[in-house]
């Protein structure tokens, strides 16, 4: 086990630090020793660096999803431009029928007309 313990050298006197349990019997023995200051800089320095991974992810991740975004916008826009295409072709193929017709129901009042007119003249 890892325990803490206060340093009683003139130097760094009360000054805290981690030490393996083992290496306080067995001194000839290399095991874990560490500041606990100097400990938690580097715990602090870890975390702001996964931080700053996990910010760049999610700033990669927004930059994928508004990629994203924008095809699927740009496709609306294409479907509605085609759409407003059709409509508009749509809408001249019925105007010029129309037109077609008023000249056909033009040319038959014209006839009716003409009938009217020859048929009143032998009647009277």
């Amino acid at each position: 086990g890892i325990t803490t313990f206060d340093s009683s050298t003139a130097e760094n006197r009360y000054r805290r630090f981690y030490r393996c349990e083992i290496a306080r019997d067995r001194k000839t023995e290399n095991h874990l020793f560490k500041w606990i200051d100097e400990a938690l800089i580097e715990e602090i320095r870890m975390v702001d660096a996964k931080h700053e991974r996990v910010a760049q992810g999610i700033t990669k991740f927004e930059e994928r999803v508004m990629e994203k975004v924008m095809v699927r916008v740009e496709h609306q826009i294409q479907m509605s431009e085609k759409l407003k295409e059709k409509g508009d072709l749509e809408i001249a193929r019925v105007a010029h029928e129309m037109k077609h017709k008023l000249k056909i129901a033009t040319v038959a009042m014209v006839v009716v007309g003409a009938i009217v007119g020859i048929w009143t003249s032998l009647s009277v």
